[in-house]
Formats: C-alpha cells, sequence, structure tokens
C-alpha cells in the first residue's frame, strides 16, 4: 500500500498517534491502513478515542435533581461510595469506564462485524455524557463490571451525575432507551426556555462531532503552515517572546537549541519542547 511522503517530524507525530490508538484489529494490515490515512483523519481518530477518557483531577460530585431523584442517589450511594470518593480525590477513573477504550480506539479493515461502531461513542459524542461501571473487582467479577450505569457529565472541577441507567440506554427501542432519551434531551435543554427550539450537538454521517472533525482539520492546517518554521530561530525568538511564562507563572527555560515536536496534552494541540518537556499550546479549545 502506497503512503504520502511527511517530512520526518510530522512522521513521527503520525506515528505516535498510530502506536498509541488501541486498535482493532491490531495487525500489519490495520497499521497500513491508518498509514495511509491523511493527517486530519489521524487526528480525528485519536481525538475520538480521546475524548472519551477522563483527566485525573479532584472534582466536586453533584447530582441533576431533574435525572436522579434524591431517593435514587440515597438508595445507590451506599454501593458508589467508593468511586465517588475516587472522583473526589482525583484517582483514575479508567477501570470504570467501557473496556472499548482499551481495544477499540479505532475500528480498522479486517475488523470483525460486530466490532464495527465501537469506536464511537454515541452518547458522549450527542449528548455529552461518560458513562462508568461501578462494579467492584473481584474474582466473579474481576473486570468490576455493573448491571447499574452512572451516566455523567465530567466538567474541568466538577462531576455532574445526569442518569442512572442500565446497558438497555444503548439498546435502541427498548423502555429504558426510550426513558434515558428523554432525560438525554432534557439534560441538554435544561438552559433554553420552554417552547424554543434548540439543535442538539451536530453529528457527522461517520457518527463524529462536526466540532472534532473542523477542529482536526484546522490542526492539520496548522502543521502544514509551522512546519517550515519550527527551526528557525526567527521563530524560535518569536515563540519564546510569546510564551515567557507557564500557566503557573513560572519562567520557560529556553535551551540552546530547542527542539520542538507536534504534541497533544490530553486533546490541546501545540508544540513539546522535548529537552525541557515545556508545552506551547496553540488551540486550547478542548481544554478539560
Amino acid at each position: 500500500m502506497l503512503t504520502t511522503s511527511y517530512r520526518p517530524r510530522i512522521q513521527t507525530f503520525r506515528e505516535d498517534i498510530i502506536r498509541t490508538l488501541p486498535k482493532a484489529p491490531n495487525t500489519k494490515q490495520g497499521i497500513e491502513a491508518l498509514r495511509a490515512q491523511p493527517t486530519n483523519r489521524l487526528i480525528l481518530a485519536f481525538l475520538t478515542w480521546r475524548m472519551r477518557l477522563v483527566p485525573i483531577k479532584p472534582r466536586e460530585v453533584r447530582v441533576w435533581a431533574s435525572g436522579v431523584s434524591r431517593l435514587e442517589f440515597k438508595a445507590i450511594r451506599p454501593k458508589i461510595r467508593s468511586f465517588l470518593s475516587k472522583v473526589e480525590s482525583g484517582q483514575d477513573l479508567k477501570s470504570h469506564l467501557s473496556d472499548l477504550v482499551n481495544t477499540k480506539g479505532v475500528v480498522l479493515p479486517g475488523a470483525s462485524q460486530s466490532a464495527r461502531g465501537q469506536d464511537i461513542d454515541s452518547v458522549l459524542i450527542r449528548d455529552g455524557l461518560h458513562h462508568f461501571h461501578i462494579g467492584r473487582k473481584e474474582a466473579g467479577n474481576p473486570k468490576g463490571r455493573s448491571g447499574t450505569l452512572i451516566f455523567a457529565e465530567v466538567l474541568e472541577k466538577e462531576f455532574r451525575i445526569v442518569a442512572l441507567s442500565n446497558h438497555q440506554a444503548f439498546t435502541i427501542g427498548t423502555p429504558e432507551h426510550l426513558r434515558f432519551f428523554k432525560v438525554c434531551q432534557a439534560y441538554i435543554s435544561k438552559d433554553i426556555p420552554e417552547g424554543q427550539a434548540f439543535m442538539s450537538r451536530p453529528v457527522m454521517a461517520s457518527g463524529h462531532p462536526a466540532d472534532l472533525v473542523q477542529f482536526s482539520d484546522r490542526c492539520a492546517i496548522e502543521i502544514e503552515r509551522l512546519e517550515p518554521s519550527l527551526d528557525d530561530p526567527e521563530f524560535m525568538d518569536r515563540l519564546y517572546n510569546s510564551y515567557s511564562v507557564d500557566s503557573s507563572g513560572n519562567a520557560f527555560r529556553r535551551p540552546e537549541r530547542p527542539e520542538l515536536v507536534w504534541y497533544f496534552e490530553d486533546m490541546k494541540f501545540g508544540f513539546l519542547e522535548k529537552k525541557t518537556n515545556v508545552f506551547f499550546c496553540i488551540f486550547p479549545f478542548y481544554e478539560r
């Protein structure tokens, strides 16, 4: 399979994405199919997977009363106390996410029919809600799966529980799916005056969110635009003059010969200076 030739720094960036993405199937054929994709599509696949993960930081737990009643939450709280403690103390929640985030980051040619579409979390994309398994890992349940799922909007400082449901929420046409759909619609429209029309988050025919498609395209365009400048001393001067201090107010140490690589810090895009491990953010739109 023929692939486009890229400048070394862009090629390294692409290979880092390909290596990081959980692939289905993880075969030579699948990897070659990824390598044949243009940079914007690689970025889109990467960010569609990355958005399913939850940045590790402490958050305050709150409950949206219109989705989970006080009695419902009181009844389930003893079962989820350990999970809520993890949320509040800022522990890694990856073990409570679907196993698909570890195995189906991107579904490629050669995957089984049952794997198709498993790299798209439609509830997260359409409604902005992560879902979490709350079972305890033990001999009879090594993966910690659970009948009850917590659906929450994960904000920078808040973990907002919007619904309690089960896997029937994903099965179109079931009573639980219809109930859950109504909860999601009510949550999306909670700040909209009654009777006023609104549009849910636009989604492309591929299942990807439209804003993420546009962001991926913009990142790829910026890579092509700035790549020739990354070894230019004048550009480097302007870069370090523009980013004289980090977000904590500390001065950036400039190496004698900075070595920049293209980089995503979670879902923020920019450069990483490899010698000092300093990140220069170009697009902070998906800071979370």
